[in-house]
């Protein structure tokens, strides 16, 4: 987060932290032990004409902000959400925490299975990992081809489905693992508008002969723009030896976005040979986070020079890159400021940064509290009263504010 960033540059020692921390209303103090709450999502039952089925979606919804009640959230989309959609919740919950503060606070979308074969795959095949024809009554992926359908279902049900009921931002993150990356690149490669950015973790490229392979040699052109984000990754899958399809498909893929230079696509390849196909997830799935959302964080700076013009820089840049407003979040920013009065004394660029919180959070009585601190700090008591009255407007309890504004007064 943006806080810890900066303390791991600039303090020496815990007493210099532990004086900050204290010099923080509580109401503001970065939850650093919080009370363990266990993934809770809604279970909705989605009618799909597309697909001819009911359909039963997961979906992880962040706990409401009282500061800003009408608060909207990107969205992620997981594939085999049966397996994967509680693991990846948990890390959304746990990075976009305001002492963490490396991702935004997401809305998960976990699509679980009815048939994986037939939804999960871009062409009906008779060939298996091996590229052995089996024509077979007992194929086992007999039913398979249906993946455009899906990706029609997710573009044309799902997505409109979660945007009516649920408060969400326009930027999209679709992941998938094995059959659910080779969706989730053919949807990059065929519908690439559905999503910001995706997320394949040991795609089965082997499929139907290398078919995403020449789909990706076909779409991915030296002129093309793709102004998305990808990462893709593989483990240790071979079935003899060190022998692995994965790993030799992923690097052709790789190989043809990195030599042709495709413009606007931002993307990573990470490979994790002391993991098997079943592992990798836990640790590609925080990777991916990491590299589509590195950025996220207020870059290490001179705090002498840290001042309000320096954080909207940066946040007018994230909501450039993603596509929607993102505003620093108010507690990340007070103990900012907080900062800069113990160890600097610049007291004009924490009321910068204060000042911000008002103008970001106008219904919070804490930042008009902490901004008239700060004025008094400086000498300002005209400012310092106007903004203990704002304060006490919003949230007239406020004892400490009412004790310091009548003393402010009783001197004039």
């Amino acid at each position: 987060m943006i806080f810890s960033n900066l303390l791991k540059r600039y303090l020496s020692n815990n007493i210099i932290f532990i004086s900050i921390i204290l010099s923080i209303p509580k109401s503001l103090v970065a939850q650093t032990d919080p009370v363990f709450n266990p993934i809770s999502a809604d279970i909705i039952k989605l009618s799909s004409k597309v697909l001819g089925e009911e359909r039963k979606i997961y979906i992880y919804v962040p706990p409401a902000d009282t500061l800003q009640p009408n608060k909207r959230y990107p969205v992620l989309y997981v594939l085999d959400g049966d397996n994967h959609f509680s693991i990846v919740a948990e890390y959304c919950k746990y990075l976009s925490r305001q002492d963490v503060n490396i991702v935004p606070e997401m809305i998960i979308v976990g699509i679980p299975n009815t048939n994986r074969t037939r939804d999960l795959t871009p062409t009906k095949s008779i060939f298996d990992y091996e590229g052995k024809a089996d024509t077979s009554a007992n194929f086992r992926y007999k039913s398979s081809g249906g993946g455009n359908n899906f990706l029609k279902f997710i573009g044309t049900e799902l997505i409109p489905y979660i945007d009516l009921h649920y408060r969400t931002e326009p930027f999209k993150i679709f992941a998938g693992h094995s059959f659910g990356g080779i969706t989730t690149i053919n949807c990059l490669l065929t519908q690439p508008d559905l999503f910001g950015a995706y997320i394949a973790i040991s795609p089965s490229f082997w499929w139907d002969k290398g078919y995403l392979l020449s789909l990706a040699d076909e779409k991915l052109k030296k002129d093309r723009v793709i102004n998305k984000m990808i990462f893709y990754s593989d483990a240790n899958e071979g079935l003899s030896g060190n022998e692995s399809f994965f790993h030799t498909d992923l690097l052709k893929f790789d190989a043809i976005i990195t030599q042709r230079k495709i413009s606007g696509l931002d993307h990573k390849y990470v490979c994790y040979p002391e993991d098997t196909h079943m592992t990798e997830p836990i640790k590609a799935y925080y990777d991916a986070l990491r590299f589509i959302f590195r950025q996220w964080d207020l870059p290490l700076t001179d705090m002498k020079s840290l001042n309000a013009k320096h954080v909207k820089q940066h946040y007018q840049q994230l909501s450039q890159r993603y596509g929607y407003t993102i505003t620093p979040p108010e507690v990340n920013i007070s103990n900012l400021a907080m900062y800069l009065i113990s160890e600097y004394g610049a007291l004009d660029n924490a009321i910068s940064l204060l000042e911000m919180n008002t103008q970001n959070y106008p219904a919070s009585a804490t930042a008009y509290s902490q901004l008239g601190d700060t004025y008094l700090k400086k000498g300002d008591r005209s400012k310092a009263v106007t903004c203990y009255r704002q304060a006490l407007e919003l949230n007239p309890g406020l004892q400490n504010v009412k004790a310091q504004l009548a003393e402010i007064l009783k001197v004039q």
